[in-house]
Parts: structure tokens; C-alpha cells; sequence
């Protein structure tokens, strides 16, 4: 009896460890990167074999992190009291203030690890999502045990640990701040929730206490806390407004909606002790302890700027602007996580179709248990005529006696449903999943990043639909063998899609950088001065900034500006010059230059159509032609021309990469952006090896995978893209360029609006069908053209050196 007792008491503690096991060796899985081809691993992986991360923000987070472990804070320098960045948006760089909990964490496991052998920093930082994401499992398994039973709970632990878009964002080598929005968003609630449904005093407080606490530390995770602390609010408020419904009526109360204010008021003025009149108030107060100490904590660190966090609401609703204050083009519209989701996308992130739909029937149990009478009797109707009994065999029946051990079984089950206590409870737990999931349903109309909040409740009311479909079973399947067997059935169906697309997720991982970006990126930093600015297009800059440890333009924490659109130009436009004189400008001045002449013309396009013309010349005449053909003063000439024209420019180190091929489409459309219609489109490229075979002294070139196919015959070239079997569509031009000079360009069709590129760089061949207007675009000469006739741009150097250049770095001058 005393070792059941002992596995008893140890039931959940083991659970909770298997829970965790799981979900932590499907997130290690990723450390084996199995999405690469055995011989290429070491192409993505550092020196001491740890694969690259996974996304670029990681970069970002690691070097704050290295630099709170080397001087205490996360800025490469304090200015005016701020943590800045000297190596983000450069220049004059930017604030690094950031949620700190990410950094404090991974410093605390370095310090730790590093106790029991030595860990780097990188090595300690590729794990720690990995095990702080798992960590989930706990308060999920708890949380819907308390409301439901264990089945539920060890569903509910596998679902929130496994949800797929969380999964996704959490696994080995993703070091980012996701790793806390599952784990404390459920503290809250959980802590909240206790303290709400709680009848003792005592716990009341403690768990108010406890929400608030987590409340606080998961401000100091991630910026977008606030929704928690008002979710909470909002259910505690609804579910007063519930009870007080009840009791007078949905009618009285539409005739003074504000009589339970009054009444509350009326009650507290006349009551003699106001604190016990406040402990019997069984919701206000754990909702006033929460208000207020969360925001007294939150407070005490973030300053006043909690007040600004708690309108982000009103801000978070304009995500999808296609512009900002002034015309540049937004480019959150290209970034992939705020791209709006479709209903089978929010399915497949949640975890597939069984998940979702057990969570929308985990909220509409809770309804369907308030419907229960209290009455003896009602809601019982009468079986069909067919199937009575006669009523001698009835009234007999009723004298005879039930098992006592049934009659009890029964009995309790239904009276702990009828309790008032239990039907409260479930009223609380309808408002709170139902707000829950409206709050975060209507999020993820601004972005497919937000289904991961989503993925939270809906998972949470899948365990809890399980619970209740345990509590039916246990009445239908009396052997307690069978019916373990039957749940773990039901676990395994409910679970397995989400379990298996984490584990196809975690076995198909590819890191986000190379050895050809890193090796360039260690060329920069030991053959560039340290005063030289890197600009690229805004994906690698993190990476840029902590691998070459050199200030950058712009990146993924400050793309969303008019750089996006000087750099896209930059790449875009056919003029050396000017793409020359951009980059000059944003890597000595940055957004000097045209904001100060914005605030004389007060008109963006009238600005850049001023930068297009005085960026190709010098100072001088720059001046020259903002005085005379724009109407500036001298003055007003002269503070324009010492940014956008400076005479001691930084050094400028300009990158160009494989990746930025992909990503024509959007550096394209920023960079040819009309600013008097307010749009734009999009140009791309379409680039694919090629195979060459000659016969009858003809040589044909076919790519594999862009349907160029192409007849040489002496000095002869036809062909274009194949759009069928028997048609081929001839493009505007053909050009052929090897080993960096072009041997051939012809102009075939005035009326298409594709050109074709054919490099062979050494013994790789390459064929590129482009939008017309890239065929001359800076990118086409700088990467395909690798340079040849340009004088502005010299290249520095290129990985790898022999073949088609993945990456090449270019001194501008």
C-alpha cells in the first residue's frame, strides 16, 4: 500500500519528465541538421562542428548576450544613460534596449555549464531554446489537469509542446525570444485562473500574487506581453458581469447598466471594514492585486514606458499599412510572418485538423455543462413510445435496488457537475478560452506570426475536450485496463500529426548561413578598416554585425524605414553613379540627407527625384542644381550637400549573394517604388544550372529547372524559354557571359519582357531568365557580370573563389 501511495505522489512528476523528454529530443533533432546532404554538413557548420543558427535574429541575440557577459550590459556603449548599438543602423546605430529575460537566461545556463566543463557562449546559446521551449510542458499538463483530469493534462503538455508554428520558432539553434511565449502566457493564466477559482482567501492572494509576478517576468521576455494582461482583465470582468446576470437578470441589467457599480460602491461606503469587504469580493480582489502589483513590477523596471506597452493594442492593428508617415514604401509587406494566413495554414501551424477541432470542442463542452438543470429531474424528456416498457415491468423496476457502488458512482458524477462551485468554474473557464480565442484569432489577421498565440488556447481546450471525453468513457468502460488502453488510443490520435510534423520539421532543418557567407564575413573583419560599413540587402545583418564585427546599414531589427528603399534603388538601378552615391551616403551620413532635405521640399517625391540628380555629381554642382533648378538657398544647399555628398566618406563594403537572387522580387520592388501612384512591382530572376551538348556542330544549352533552352550554331543563337513542346518564346536579349566578360549580347525581341543570361564562371555553367528591366539592373552587373566595366565597384573578394560566386564582397568607392 505505501509503495502505491509513493508512485502515486510520483505519478506527475514522472509524467511531467516524459512530457519533457519528448519534446525536447524532437527540438535536439535539429542539432543533426539531417535536412543537409551528409557530405555538405561541414559546408554549414562552424569550426567546432555546432551548425550555423537557423535564422538571423539568433545573431542579433547572441551578440547583446556576448556583450553583457564581457561588460555587463547588452550596448556596445552607454549613451546618455541608453544601452546602444554602435553596430545595428549604422549610422549613428541604435537603441539596445531590449526584453532582457533571453539574455539573462542564456547568461545564468553559460555561467552554470560552465561550471560543470567548458561551453562557449555559441554552444550554450544553440541549446537554450531548445530547453527553455520544453519547459511548456509543465504548467500545460497542470493547468488542464487542475480543470479537467490527467488524460487531459498530458494532452494538452504534448499539444502546447509540439504546437507546429511554435515548434518551428523554438527548436536547437533558433535563439530567439519565442522560446518564452508559450511558458509564460500559461504562468499567468494558470496563476490567475487558480486565484480566480480558488475559495480560500489565502490562495487567492498567493496565486494573484504569483500571476502578477509571471506577469512581470514575461515583460521583461518579449514586447508583445500586454495581450496576456489584458486577456486576463478582460475574462475576469466578463465573468463578474456573468454571475451578476444571473442573479438579476439580463434584463434588469439592460435597464441601468451601470447598477452594478453603483451597487459595488454603495457597498464598500457603507461597509465598516473596507479591507474584509474587499477580501469577500471573490473576483475583485485577485484582479486588484494583479492590476496592480503587475504594473507596480513592470513598472519599477520599464519606467513610464509601460504606459506607452499598454496602447500597443492601437498600434498593433496597423500592421498591414502599405505605407508609413511619409510615402516610402513598408517593408513589413515582405516580410513571411506577417503575410496573412489562410484557414488551412492557422490549421496546419496549430498542429493539423484534430487538434484544432478538439479545441474549438474543448470551449463548447464548457457551455454545454452550464446547460445541466439543478432540478431534480428536468431536462430529462421522456423515451420514445416505442421503446417503454409496460408499465407493471416499470413500476417494478423501480422497486428493485441498484449496486450501491453504481447508484454512488453515478451519483457523484452528476452532482459534481450541478455543484455550484463546478458550474462556476466551468462559466469562468467558457469566458476565459472563449476571449482567448477571439483575441488571438483576430491577431493572426495581422500576421501568420501570430497563430503561435492562437496555437496556446486551442491546444489547451484540445487536452481539456480529451478530459471530458475520459470522464464519459470511465462511465461506458467499467474495467479501469480497458479504459487506460481506450485513452491512450484517443492521446495517440490527437497527437500524432503534431508529434510527426515536428519531428519531419526538426529532421528537415537547413541553418541559415554557410561557410561561404561566414569565411566572407571573416575577410571583412581582418581586411577592412574599423570604421567600414557593410550594406546588403537587411536579411544577413545581424549576421554581418556579429561575424565581421562591423557596423551595418540596416537589418532584420531596422528594416522598416526609407533605407529600404535607397538600398533596393542601389541595387536596382542601372546607373553606376548613383549607385555608387547611395551607398556612399547611407554609410557616412545614413538618413541625413534626404530627411534634412525633405524638410525643405515637404514632399518625398519631389526629395528623391532631387537625390537622383544630385547624388551622381559633386558637391559643387550638387549645391548647384538644388539652388537653381529647386529653388533651395545656399544654405539650405549646403546642409543637404554634407550628407548626401560627404568629403571624408566612410569605407564602404558592399555585398552581394546567391540568396539576393531569390530575393529580387522584393529589393526590386522597394527599389523602383512610385512615389506619385504609391506602388510598385515585382522583377525576378529564375536561375538554374545548365547543360551543354554539342551535335552536327551545334551546341544546345538547356537549364534545369527554368525552361531555357538555347541553339548555338557558328555565331548564331536562337531559342528563349520553352512554353510548350512546340513554342519557344524569344526573349529581348541574349547575352553570354565567361569568366566575368561578356562574349556575346544580342538583342532578339523589342516585345518580350524577359532576357536570358547564360555565365560560365571556370567549369559551372549557369542559365538566368530575368525581367527585362533587371538585365541591367547594378545586381545583374555586380553578381552575374561579377563586375566587368564597373569603376565604382572593385571586388574584394568572393567565396567560393573558383566556380559560380556564392558570396562576393565589393570595396565602393
Amino acid at each position: 500500500m505505501e509503495a502505491k501511495n509513493i508512485i502515486s505522489k510520483l505519478k506527475p512528476i514522472i509524467i511531467v519528465i516524459l512530457l519533457f523528454s519528448l519534446v525536447f529530443f524532437l527540438r535536439a533533432e535539429a542539432a543533426s541538421i539531417s535536412g543537409v546532404p551528409d557530405q555538405m554538413k561541414t559546408y554549414f557548420q562552424e569550426d567546432s562542428g555546432l551548425p550555423y543558427f537557423s535564422e538571423m535574429d539568433s545573431y542579433y541575440n547572441y551578440r547583446l548576450t556576448e556583450n553583457f557577459i564581457e561588460h555587463g550590459y547588452t550596448g556596445d556603449i552607454i549613451k546618455n544613460g541608453t544601452n546602444w548599438d554602435l553596430h545595428s543602423y549604422f549610422p549613428p546605430g541604435r537603441s539596445a534596449d531590449y526584453p532582457p529575460l533571453l539574455i539573462w537566461v542564456t547568461a545564468l545556463l553559460y555561467y552554470l555549464a560552465n561550471i560543470f566543463g567548458q561551453y562557449s557562449l555559441l554552444v550554450v546559446s544553440f541549446w537554450t531554446p531548445a530547453i527553455i521551449a520544453s519547459l511548456c510542458v509543465i504548467p500545460a499538463y497542470f493547468f488542464v489537469k487542475r480543470i479537467s483530469n490527467e488524460y487531459g493534462g498530458i494532452t494538452a503538455g504534448i499539444l502546447v509542446g509540439v504546437s507546429t508554428f511554435y515548434f518551428s520558432h523554438t527548436f536547437a539553434g533558433f535563439f530567439d525570444t519565442d522560446m518564452f511565449n508559450m511558458i509564460m502566457p500559461l504562468l499567468v493564466v494558470w496563476f490567475f485562473s487558480e486565484s480566480i477559482t480558488s475559495t480560500e482567501s489565502r490562495r487567492k492572494m498567493l496565486f494573484a500574487v504569483l500571476a502578477a509576478l509571471s506577469m512581470f517576468v514575461f515583460s521583461l521576455a518579449w514586447e508583445g506581453w500586454w495581450y496576456i494582461f489584458y486577456l486576463v482583465i478582460a475574462a475576469a470582468i466578463v465573468y463578474m458581469l456573468a454571475l451578476y446576470i444571473v442573479g438579476v437578470g439580463i434584463n434588469n441589467l439592460f435597464k441601468n447598466p451601470f447598477k452594478i457599480i453603483r451597487d459595488n460602491f454603495e457597498s464598500w461606503l457603507k461597509h465598516s471594514n473596507k479591507k474584509q469587504w474587499l477580501m469577500e469580493r471573490p473576483i475583485l480582489l485577485p484582479l486588484i492585486i494583479f492590476v496592480v502589483l503587475g504594473l507596480v513590477f513592470i513598472s519599477l523596471f520599464w519606467g513610464t514606458s509601460v504606459f506607452t506597452a499598454l496602447l500597443q493594442p492601437i498600434s498593433a492593428t496597423k500592421l498591414q499599412a502599405a505605407t508609413q508617415a511619409t510615402s516610402y514604401p513598408n517593408v513589413f509587406i515582405s516580410v513571411g510572418e506577417l503575410q496573412i494566413p489562410n484557414i488551412a495554414a492557422v490549421i496546419a501551424d496549430v498542429g493539423g485538423f484534430i487538434p484544432f477541432v478538439f479545441g474549438l470542442l474543448g470551449v463548447f463542452m464548457f457551455f454545454w455543462n452550464l446547460r445541466i438543470k439543478n432540478a431534480k429531474g428536468k431536462g430529462k424528456g421522456k423515451p420514445p413510445k416505442k421503446d417503454r416498457k409496460p408499465k407493471r415491468e416499470r413500476k417494478s423496476r423501480r422497486r428493485r435496488k441498484e449496486p450501491k457502488d453504481v447508484v454512488q458512482e453515478e451519483q457523484t458524477k452528476v452532482e459534481s457537475v450541478k455543484t455550484p462551485e463546478m458550474r462556476s468554474k466551468y462559466l469562468y473557464y467558457a469566458i476565459l478560452f472563449s476571449i482567448w480565442l477571439l483575441i488571438t484569432a483576430y491577431a493572426f489577421t495581422k500576421g501568420v506570426r501570430f497563430v503561435e498565440a492562437f496555437s496556446l488556447p486551442i491546444s489547451l481546450c484540445a487536452g481539456i475536450f480529451v478530459g471530458f471525453i475520459a470522464d464519459y468513457l470511465k462511465g461506458q468502460i467499467k474495467n479501469t485496463n480497458y479504459h487506460v488502453i481506450a485513452m491512450a488510443i484517443i492521446i495517440a490520435v490527437v497527437c500524432i500529426m503534431p508529434v510527426s510534423s515536428a519531428n519531419t520539421l526538426a529532421n528537415s532543418v537547413v541553418p541559415g548561413a554557410d561557410d561561404a557567407m561566414v569565411n566572407s564575413m571573416y575577410w571583412v573583419k581582418n581586411n577592412t578598416a574599423e570604421n567600414a560599413v557593410m550594406t546588403s540587402w537587411w536579411d544577413f545583418g545581424h549576421l554581418f554585425a556579429a561575424k565581421a564585427d562591423r557596423g551595418v546599414t540596416f537589418d532584420g531589427g531596422s528594416q522598416n524605414n526609407a533605407r529600404a528603399y535607397w538600398v533596393g534603388k542601389a541595387l536596382f538601378t542601372n546607373n553606376e553613379n548613383l549607385s555608387a552615391g547611395i551607398l556612399k551616403m547611407l554609410a557616412t551620413s545614413g538618413d541625413s540627407g534626404y530627411t534634412t532635405l525633405e524638410s525643405y521640399t515637404n514632399n518625398t517625391g519631389k526629395t528623391v527625384e532631387i537625390m537622383d540628380k544630385i547624388l551622381v555629381t559633386d558637391k559643387s554642382k550638387a549645391e548647384n542644381i538644388m539652388t537653381s533648378q529647386y529653388g533651395l538657398t545656399a544654405e539650405q544647399a549646403q546642409n543637404v550637400s554634407q550628407y548626401t555628398n560627404p568629403t571624408n566618406p566612410n569605407p564602404d563594403v558592399f555585398v552581394t549573394s546567391l540568396d539576393m537572387v531569390g530575393k529580387a522580387g522584393w529589393w526590386s520592388y522597394f527599389g523602383s517604388w512610385n512615389f506619385t501612384n504609391g506602388n510598385s512591382t515585382n522583377y525576378i530572376y529564375a536561375l538554374a544550372q545548365a547543360n551543354a551538348t554539342s551535335e552536327n556542330n551545334e551546341v544546345t544549352i538547356m537549364g534545369q529547372g527554368n525552361n531555357v533552352t538555347l541553339k548555338i550554331s557558328g555565331t548564331n543563337v536562337t531559342g528563349g524559354l520553352q512554353v510548350s513542346k512546340n513554342k519557344v518564346a524569344p526573349p529581348h536579349r541574349i547575352v553570354f557571359i565567361s569568366n566575368g566578360t561578356k562574349q556575346y549580347d544580342q538583342t532578339v525581341n523589342n516585345q518580350s519582357t524577359f532576357s536570358i543570361f547564360v555565365v560560365q564562371q571556370d567549369n559551372n555553367l549557369i542559365t538566368v531568365a530575368m525581367s527585362r528591366e533587371l538585365e541591367d539592373s547594378m545586381f545583374t552587373r555586380l553578381f552575374f557580370m561579377q563586375g566587368s566595366g564597373l569603376t565604382h565597384f572593385k571586388l574584394a573578394h568572393k567565396e567560393p573563389s573558383e566556380g559560380i560566386s556564392e558570396v562576393m564582397v565589393w570595396n565602393v568607392s
